[in-house]
């Protein structure tokens, strides 16, 4: 008896390994920053600030390259640690879910079919967390280091936001393809069902 070759393959197998590789490094950057981190340091690297070096009685501040900075708080406090613990985490997560929402999308799809209502919908579940969660999850890593520059750098606000942010272009094309895509292949595959039902 022969076994049904699945269509998908190598690329599941490829997302599976992509997700487990994903979803064990963020465990254990979240438990390292968790209890590793009590009672050292803090750093972060930032992109603002460069044209105003000041020390703070719990930090360090001195250059990486041009155009960044390292900020090391020596006693940080329990928010900067969570806010380290966001800067360092959050981007981990959100690709960690991408590669289980691909995964979910072409496991789902093998067994139903690529041509499907069910397919297209995730697809465009994909598309919309790609568009929307990337792009929020780098938001929030920068305005987590923005706040903790403003414990170094109180003139630091909001507003520098723009300059640490840095959005990932790759997610919004990617987010909007996967969304167009998503409404062609429903298209398709309700025009299938229409043509099926009046054969």
């Amino acid at each position: 008896m022969t076994v049904a070759r699945d269509p998908l393959q190598p690329l599941t197998g490829i997302v599976r390994l992509l997700w487990s590789v994903t979803t064990v490094l963020s465990l254990t950057a979240i438990t390292l920053v968790t209890v590793a981190s009590y009672g050292t340091s803090v750093c972060f690297t930032s992109q603002v600030g460069t044209e105003l070096i000041r020390t703070v009685p719990h930090g360090e501040v001195g250059y990486v390259s041009a155009g960044s900075l390292r900020v090391c708080l020596s006693e940080p406090s329990g928010w900067e640690r969570v806010l380290y613990l966001v800067d360092v985490a959050l981007p981990m997560v959100s690709y960690a879910v991408l590669f289980l929402l691909l995964m979910g999308l072409l496991e789902r799809g093998a067994v139903e079919g690529v041509h499907t209502v069910a397919t297209a919908d995730r697809l465009r579940r994909l598309g919309w967390f790609t568009l929307v969660a990337v792009p929020v999850a780098t938001l929030g890593e920068a305005a987590a280091r923005i706040l903790v520059l403003a414990e170094v750098r109180p003139e630091t606000d909001l507003t520098s936001l723009t300059a640490e942010w840095d959005v990932p272009w790759w997610a919004v094309v990617s987010g909007l393809g996967l969304l167009a895509l998503g409404k062609i292949m429903r298209t398709s595959a309700e025009m299938r069902a229409d043509l099926e039902g009046t054969v």
